[in-house]
């Protein structure tokens, strides 16, 4: 598994209704404070603006419903 780093890219669930349709997004991380727990700046399709912290590392975003969870971009 990859380390977190600040200004690195993750995603995050997101709300359709203020995503331009979309339930991810990326998250620029903005604080490191372990491998599994970090605090993001969430990155929407629209003009909303979200801080989310103490998000926690999950395998992936499928059937994810809480907002305080992001996984890493899947990688070419």
């Amino acid at each position: 598994m990859l380390t977190p780093r600040i200004g690195q890219v993750v995603l995050v669930p997101a709300n359709p209704a203020v995503n331009n349709g979309a339930d991810v997004a990326p998250a620029i991380i903005t604080r490191v404070w372990s491998a599994q727990v970090i605090n993001v700046r969430v990155l929407l399709d629209s003009d909303a603006i979200q801080w989310r912290t103490s998000v926690k590392y999950v395998d992936g975003l499928d059937g994810v419903e809480h907002p305080h969870a992001w996984t890493w971009p899947e990688q070419a």
